[in-house]
């Protein structure tokens, strides 16, 4: 018999297994205890897209529909012969089938189709295979169209029962969608489910529900394993109801769970399963909080065996090629540290653990974790989920990957701050960093400094400028609506966005409307924010989101319409030249920005080339060699020459073959003193040399 039976419920992204179980596999394993764990997500999604369940779908179709619904009955044979194919691909990427699926008349079309008419253009330099995907990616997006038509309105790829999770008062809403008769697609997850529980034959079963959008999901599954195992005792927790239930006072959702559980799982967890001392959980009988907390370390390396690795699948929905790293590539999702090292951010969820409470481990054993998370999963891409990742703990990341030889490929959220100059971009580039997303926000430094960022407009754009330079790909994530928000700023940061797609400095961006939430300082304390709360009494079931009242003079929608017309437009080079003002459906002001200011902070100098003593000093440039001219580096894609006087030379071969030793610790103070014991000259006067700023895009790094 097994312990606990670890679950993730439909749906989550379908390329990769959300990383939840895997570390309470960690955790409980090196305790001791029974673990098994399925992700009843993808499995289910594999049943839905297959040969056997589209059949049945256009077999049970009423013809009831409407005209797309109609086309797509008419065309089901061709339905029904591609799409074990269509999935076959999206998980092997395999170039034969890519090209069935990249011919004429291969795939069925539907409303989803509509809009191909730039898919030469778009996909011309990329080839055959990212062309098929986003042609499979539409195909599948025809198919969700008539299931959401015909079986229920709730499915998406992503997500299920989104709607009817979002900003729930009462669990009423939920249960009169849980005392409806299952429909096809929750007999499918509850199938998937009793073949695990049946396999594993678990004490208990644990569901993590991260989002909204699987809640629903987890919810038809307890009421499934209470009627069909009434022993089995089922334990809920993660991000929803560690941000939504926390002053829960209804009861009825123990009808479908025993336990929910808040904050992190695997303490909570192994009390469960020794029957000690609870630890924030709620039961039927109320909240115990508990006392306890497990470190960074203690909660170990995530354990992603037990998933079914190959079942897992790409989509390409847009062709943004920084968008596609969210549902494009089997990414091993990962945290470098538990919560985050600011944690000052008005607008974020600082009270709560997962944001507030600060912990991390040392860089050998994060790379340890990556070497057997990759072994067992096949896949040696990485995204480090956190918060904001820590820039020194990327920096000796960066190092441990390079002095251990390791080829991964990873890419993290990050704050744009000063740490990212550009030495430690090209080092993170060569430790195999491939994009950043982070916050910019409101792009108005007033209103960075009223929500505490921590970053102003000209620290970003140097950020960004570094991470461009070095071929790191940029997402930023941008806020409107916010508290005193003028629609002067709103406009003028709209300027700013745009004059940064012109210089090239993000890759990709997205508009979020403001939302004041329960765990933020803005919720806690509105009026320090200008605004007013406009109700004290907590809902009984799901809290998050604060209603609040402000006389803001302008229409948030109109203001969020035209960021949203304008964003879609540069993300693609479009329009950049167009005065951001007529983008608006309505008459707007004029930016007060000037035209030259992201331009003006691109010329400031970085500061890695301004001298320090304690600065370390790395090379992870190729392998060098003296030359009858200088010092020859050799590349896996060039030989390139430094030309330079003897003396010079041997010296920075010296240097360079000495600091490229990445376990040992050099300053410049080190490489001064060398310096000093054969030249006359002063060092900082070499250093500030053209030779050195050579040298340095070379691989000598200042860090």
């Amino acid at each position: 018999m097994t312990d606990i039976l670890l679950l993730t419920p439909p749906f989550v992204q379908p390329n990769c297994p959300y990383p939840a179980t895997a570390y309470l596999t960690g955790y409980l394993r090196r305790k001791g205890y029974g673990v098994e764990q399925a992700d009843i997500s993808i499995e289910t999604l594999g049943r839905v897209f297959s040969r056997s369940f589209v059949a049945d779908l256009f077999e049970n179709y009423d013809g009831e529909g409407d005209e797309n619904c109609n086309r797509m009955w008419a065309l089901r044979g061709d339905y029904i012969a591609t799409i074990d194919s269509v999935v076959e691909f999206l998980r092997t990427k395999d170039s034969a089938i890519a090209t069935l699926i990249c011919a004429p008349e291969y795939l069925p079309q539907a409303s989803r189709f509509e809009n191909t008419a730039e898919i030469e253009e778009a996909f011309g330099t990329l080839g055959v295979k990212d062309c098929a995907e986003y042609l499979a990616t539409l195909y599948l997006q025809d198919l969700s169209d008539f299931i959401r038509a015909t079986v229920t309105p709730d499915f998406e790829v992503v997500k299920y029962g989104e709607s009817l999770s979002l900003a729930i008062a009462e669990f009423s809403t939920l249960e009169q969608e849980l005392q409806k008769p299952r429909n096809a697609i929750e007999n499918l997850m509850c199938e998937v489910v009793r073949e695990h529980i049946e396999r594993t034959q678990p004490r208990f079963v644990g569901l993590a529900v991260p989002f909204p959008g699987n809640l629903l999901g987890a919810l038809r599954i307890g009421q499934y394993i209470k009627t069909n195992y009434p022993t089995i005792k089922v334990v809920m927790g993660g991000g929803y109801p560690t941000t939504e239930l926390r002053t829960m006072s209804s009861r009825e959702i123990f009808s479908y769970v025993d336990y929910v559980v808040l904050d992190d799982g695997e303490l909570p967890l192994e009390r469960i399963l020794s029957g000690g001392p609870l630890v924030h959980t709620y039961t039927p009988e109320g909240y115990t909080e508990g006392e306890g907390r497990i470190t960074h370390r203690e909660r170990g390396c995530p354990d992603f065996g037990g998933l079914p690795h190959s079942l897992y699948f790409s989509l390409t929905e847009v062709t943004n090629p920084m968008h596609r790293l969210w549902s494009d590539g089997r990414w091993n999702k990962m945290m470098l540290a538990h919560g985050c090292y600011w944690a000052k951010c008005a607008f974020c969820d600082t009270t709560l653990d997962y944001i507030g409470c600060y912990d991390t481990i040392t860089a050998a054993e994060l790379v340890d974790y990556m070497e057997q998370v990759a072994a067992q999963t096949g896949s040696r891409g990485f995204h480090f989920v956190d918060e904001a990742a820590p820039p020194k703990l990327l920096k000796e990341l960066s190092l441990e990957l390079l002095r251990r030889g390791l080829r991964f490929s990873w890419w993290t959220n990050i704050r744009f701050e000063k740490s990212y100059t550009g030495d430690l971009c090209a080092l993170m580039a060569r430790a195999g960093c491939v994009a950043v997303s982070g916050g910019l926000e409101v792009a108005s430094d007033r209103l960075l400094e009223m929500i505490g960022k921590g970053i102003t407009i000209e620290q970003a754009t140097i950020a960004m400028r570094n991470f461009y330079l070095s071929g790191i790909m940029v997402h930023t994530y941008l806020m409107y609506g916010l508290p005193t928000e003028t629609l002067q700023e709103s406009i003028d940061a709209a300027e700013v966005v745009r004059q940064m797609f012109r210089a090239e400095l993000i890759g990709s961006a997205f508009w979020h409307r403001y939302a004041m939430t329960v765990h933020s300082r803005s919720g806690q304390q509105p009026e320090e924010f200008g605004v007013r709360r406009k109700d004290r009494l907590p809902n009984p079931f799901a809290n998050n989101e604060v209603p609040f009242a402000e006389n803001r003079g302008y229409s948030l929608e109109m203001v969020g319409d035209g960021l949203n017309l304008s964003l879609a437009n540069w993300l693609v080079g479009s329009g950049l030249e167009k005065p951001v003002h007529k983008w608006f459906g309505s008459k707007v002001p004029a930016t007060t920005v000037i035209p030259s200011l992201i331009t003006d902070h691109l010329i400031k100098p970085d500061s890695c080339r301004i001298y320090s003593d304690k600065a370390r000093i790395v090379w992870v440039g190729g392998t060098p060699e003296l030359s009858d001219e200088g010092v020859v580096i050799h590349t896996p894609a060039t030989t390139k020459e430094l030309k330079l006087g003897e003396a010079e030379a041997e010296f920075l071969y010296s240097v360079m073959t000495q600091v490229a030793d990445l376990g040992e610790h050099y300053t410049f103070e080190d490489i001064r003193t060398l310096w000093e014991e054969h030249f006359d000259k002063s060092f900082v006067e070499f250093y500030s040399s053209k030779k050195w700023d050579i040298a340095r895009k070379l691989g000598l790094l200042q860090i």
